[in-house]
């Protein structure tokens, strides 16, 4: 701050001295503020006024310019970790602000007590590009490090894992553009706990033992261990099950009445299925282990979920204003109309996704990263009874999802395993369906090169022409808001409220041409008992009547949930409307006369 007040100073004094004449009189002050991780060369240049002023910034490792806020035409070439930024035709005494986006990150593994497999260095450090992703997905580590007799279960920013746990593959923030993650080995449980039946590989049919953690080894007898037979952990007492990342199969009731609660698995599993864990109570929390490279940046736009949930992380200890809904709010929200009327107050994010997969995993995982001071909208579509949360249980339409948890497979350790059932014949549905492999640096586009995601979590290109059939039933029947489902709604709607978050309910686009006839003079009743329903909670606010979202075909894009372009803006603007009005009432806007 000081060096820019002397700066200025002296440009003032330079400009109004007259000892340098006309032309020195004539020069006006160009700076660049300072920012942390950028040194700026030959700052506070006096230049002729339509002259270009030119600057050399170089960076810290990973940093790279997003950008000005100069109001002119700039050109930039960059060198390695050097930028020349000109800024053309300055005609009057200018202060730049940059921006600067992190475009690397370093990782550097250490074996912690294993041993590197193809290097002599027990500490290898690896380079990953953030342009497509802003977090970083961690190496898989079993083509790093081994350990005899040990199975490698996770990363953890701290040696003696006192730090952050991190998934092998999952995503990791890297703030500072390094990080140092240790290897985390769990010992294998004694061979002679176990009774086997040998082929080609190993199969566990019984086990003796007391131990806990079980760490099912890897290799018994010179063998791989391949599967668990059915009854073998039967009345086990062990809370926590770790599986080599050599197991193919997890048979029917393996763990029947077991008091496991943590589960340790790797993706290249084939067979794991629910009924594995019958009466098995307790089990709360799945660790998904990545091995495979991810299938879904070719399979379906949901893989962005990873990079949606990204957002909340990447805004945390920020004031966030959080839409959620199903891709009536991923398609329907345009977000810049947001951010132009609430400025910089709020992490303006779009957490909508898809209206027929499982919504209470993803209301679980929202939920970690929600924070006193939040608001969150949420537009349950009234058709869905995922986000009415009637069905609660995964199933086979869930591999969408998958296709997003693949990328960073921690979320799953957010959800509640004994709130729902399905996971683990959804998540084998999802690894069977992969048939072709990507890497994480990439991100899926369509046939047309659309991209799903901006940097509000909104669906970034125009949509101006509707196409010939719209896909999704639309229902507009009171009978779908019945009691259980808004209690299982209103807990979470709780859970937020005790975290400080303000919770508004609003509605999603219905296409009246799609209803079915008999229920078109509906409209009433349905808004009539879905309001009943929220006002019967406590905290949440239903701010908007449903009859302000009512649409027709000609207003639709590809699905009777997805709008075209402009609709979607006027869709957008009630939305607006409604919030501003409701958080001007509650104190939590000024409006216009602010």
């Amino acid at each position: 701050m000081l060096k820019r007040f002397l700066l200025l100073l002296l440009g003032a004094a330079l400009l109004f001295s007259g000892c340098s004449g006309a032309a020195a009189e004539e020069r006006v002050l160009v700076v660049i503020e300072e920012i942390e991780g950028c040194t700026i060369e030959n700052n506070g240049q006096l230049v002729t006024p339509g002259e270009d002023a030119i600057f050399t910034l170089t960076f810290d490792y990973g940093l790279s310019l997003a950008g000005t806020d100069y109001d002119g035409k700039t050109r930039t070439e960059t060198s390695k970790r050097t930028t020349t930024l000109t800024l053309t035709d300055v005609r009057y005494p200018t202060r730049v602000s940059l921006s600067l986006t992190r475009s690397y990150a370093e990782i550097t593994y250490h074996a912690n007590g294993g041993y590197a497999l193809h290097s002599v260095e027990d500490a290898i450090t690896k380079s990953y590009s953030l342009n497509n992703h802003t977090r970083p997905n961690t190496d898989t580590g079993t083509d790093l490090f081994a350990r005899e007799g040990c199975t490698l279960v996770c990363w953890n920013t701290e040696a003696d894992g006192s730090g952050t746990r991190v998934g092998l593959g999952s995503r990791v923030s890297v703030p500072a553009g390094t990080l140092d993650l240790y290897a985390q080995w769990a010992e294998w449980t004694d061979a002679s706990c176990f009774t086997c039946t040998a082929g080609d590989s190993i199969t566990i049919t019984g086990y003796s033992g007391s131990a806990d953690p079980i760490v099912i080894p890897e290799i018994i007898d010179g063998l791989d261990v391949t599967a668990i037979a059915t009854g073998t952990f039967q009345n086990c007492d062990a809370q926590t099950i770790i599986l080599p990342k050599s197991m193919d199969y997890v048979e029917s009731g393996a763990f029947q009445d077991c008091a496991v609660q943590n589960l340790v698995l790797f993706d290249n599993i084939i067979s794991i299925r629910d009924d594995s864990f019958t009466d098995c109570d307790a089990l709360q929390t799945l660790y998904i282990n990545a091995i495979e490279s991810p299938f879904g940046y070719i399979y379906r736009k949901e893989s962005c979920y990873a990079d949606k949930v990204d957002l909340l992380i990447n805004a945390q200890g920020k004031q966030k204003l959080v839409f959620y809904g199903g891709c009536s709010m991923w398609y329907n929200l345009d977000g810049f109309l947001v951010l132009q009327a609430l400025g910089e107050d709020y992490a303006i994010i779009n957490m909508g996704l898809n209206g027929t997969v499982n919504s209470l995993v993803q209301m679980q995982i929202m939920g970690v990263f929600l924070e006193s001071g939040d608001i969150l909208l949420h537009t349950p579509e009234l058709s869905s009874r995922q986000q009415l949360l009637t069905n609660t249980d995964m199933r086979d339409t869930d591999k969408s999802l998958w296709s997003g948890i693949e990328n960073n497979y921690d979320l799953s350790t957010y959800v509640n395993l004994t709130t729902l059932g399905g996971v683990f014949d959804s998540l084998c549905s999802y690894l069977d369906r992969k048939d072709g492999r990507t890497t994480y640096t990439q991100y899926y586009t369509d046939d047309q090169e659309h991209s799903f995601q901006d940097p509000l979590g909104c669906i970034p290109f125009v949509r101006t022409q509707t196409e010939d059939e719209l896909e999704d039933n639309v229902y507009l029947d009171p009978r779908r808001i019945d009691e259980s489902s808004m209690a299982r709604l209103k807990s979470y709607y709780d859970w937020y409220q005790n975290k400080g978050v303000r919770v508004y309910v609003s509605y999603a686009c219905v296409n009246m041409d799609a209803v079915p006839e008999e229920q078109r003079g509906n409209v009433e009743t349905v808004d009539a008992a879905f309001r009943s329903a929220i006002e019967a909670m406590d905290g949440p606010t239903l701010i908007s009547d449903l009859e302000d979202f009512l649409y027709s075909n000609e207003d639709f894009y590809d699905t009777n949930y997805h709008l075209l372009s402009e609709p979607a803006r006027e869709n957008t603007s009630i939305w607006l409307r409604d919030l501003l009005a409701q958080m001007e009432a509650d104190g939590l806007w000024e409006g216009d006369g602010q």
